[in-house]
């Protein structure tokens, strides 16, 4: 038989959490494998004890069903299952934490791994906060691979970003979630949010070059997908171009810039970016070392560099901006976030102002060691007791 021993039936399960698992084989047989599914989906498995799973409960605001499958060396299986309660509002308030992911780097650019939840102060607007939860482990994974697709990124461009971006779905583990989004003239969902990493390879595969670049509606779109997920929101973004209708003489976009930085950011999606071209590269390297120097690429409207708007997407949301020349730069670019998101260290803390205005507040984290740099989202938008429609005009 298998039994589960924790959590208990309708019991309530909050952020972290474990399943612990009795299993007993018949007489004479010996254990195979253990399998734990949430919600239906795959968690992990093993063939020896502990019986025992990490997984993901979220926030509170729903319940989950959790599935246990023991199969035995004489061909037979067992099966049980036991459901969570979700937590009451009353109780739900008091356990809300805002999650932020950090990235350490060293002072030759090496990624520091050894941080200890002491070695870090988070700042929430000016004031000092305290750390609920501190792991350096890896945490689930919802990822958007966002693909541009417009015309002119036809031939090796894209014949390059199909095999890297295949290849960087070596990333994706048991547990993670994973969507597939072109955009040209419009936005397209070849895969949605799926475990099957097949079903994603198949997706990338498919894509083909065409039309304008709609770069906004996308971000905006992806980043509505990957909301309500507990565990790290991710959408990985590769373009070569501004955003802009095919005839040139439009932008391409029915979002702004601001409108899809917002929804990224009230959605707690960490933006990665890949931007390709060799003016950008340029423009990237350029203005880092002087951020007046006269950009070569800029936005429709002229008004700011490409490098700046991709840039500034990637830090105000905790991700990372990368910029490559050309299409034999590619590989390396997706390597390089890959690698970030293999080091994050997650930093969770309940805010000290628990008041839902809506407001933006700034998050500092400040690490105690010497030439250490962090990469982390800047701020929040504060929930809003305000309906939706009434609150658009503060997004």
């Amino acid at each position: 038989m298998v039994q589960f021993l924790a959590p208990r039936h309708f019991a309530t399960a909050v952020g972290s959490a474990t399943a612990t698992l009795q299993v007993a084989p018949p007489a004479g047989a010996t254990v195979v494998s253990v399998v734990l599914l949430v919600d239906g989906a795959r968690l992990g498995g093993t063939s020896s004890p502990p019986w025992m799973f990490s997984w993901a409960a979220g926030d509170g605001t729903t319940g989950h069903k959790l599935d246990a499958i023991a199969k035995f060396s004489d061909g037979t299986e067992a099966r049980a299952t036991v459901s969570t309660s979700r937590l009451a509002v009353n109780e739900i308030e008091e356990v809300a934490l805002v999650n932020v992911y950090a990235i350490a780097h060293g002072a030759k650019g090496a990624y520091v791994n050894d941080l200890q939840q002491k070695d870090f102060r988070v700042l929430e607007n000016g004031r000092p906060q305290v750390l609920d939860r501190f792991s350096a482990e890896r945490r689930p994974l919802r990822i958007a691979i966002v693909l541009d697709t417009s015309l002119s990124m036809e031939g090796d461009k894209l014949k390059s970003a199909i095999s890297s971006a295949v290849a960087f779905l070596d990333i994706v583990q048991p547990g993670d979630e994973g969507l597939v989004i072109t955009f040209s003239d419009g936005v397209s969902i070849l895969q949605d949010l799926t475990s099957d990493r097949a079903k994603l390879e198949g997706a990338i595969r498919s894509v083909s070059a065409k039309g304008g670049t709609s770069l906004y509606d996308a971000i905006y779109s992806a980043s509505e997908r990957l909301a309500a997920f507990d565990g790290r929101r991710v959408l990985l973004l590769l373009s070569d171009g501004r955003d802009e209708a095919a005839n040139g003489l439009e932008p391409g976009s029915l979002h702004t810039l601001e409108e899809a930085r917002a929804r990224a950011l009230r959605n707690e999606v960490m933006v990665f970016a890949i931007g390709l071209g060799r003016y950008l590269a340029h423009d990237a390297k350029a203005l880092g070392d002087d951020p007046t120097a006269r950009a070569l690429e800029m936005d429709f409207y002229g008004r700011q560099p490409l490098a700046t708007i991709i840039s500034s997407l990637a830090e105000t949301t905790g991700g990372a901006a990368v910029f490559a020349p050309g299409a034999g730069q590619l590989r390396r670019s997706f390597e390089r976030i890959a690698e970030d998101l293999r080091h994050q260290y997650l930093l969770a803390y309940p805010s000290d102002d628990k008041k839902h205005d809506g407001t933006w507040r700034e998050i500092k984290v400040v690490v105690d060691r010497p030439d250490v740099s962090l990469t982390n989202r800047k701020g929040y938008f504060a929930p809003s007791d305000v309906p939706a429609g009434r609150a658009a005009g503060h997004q």
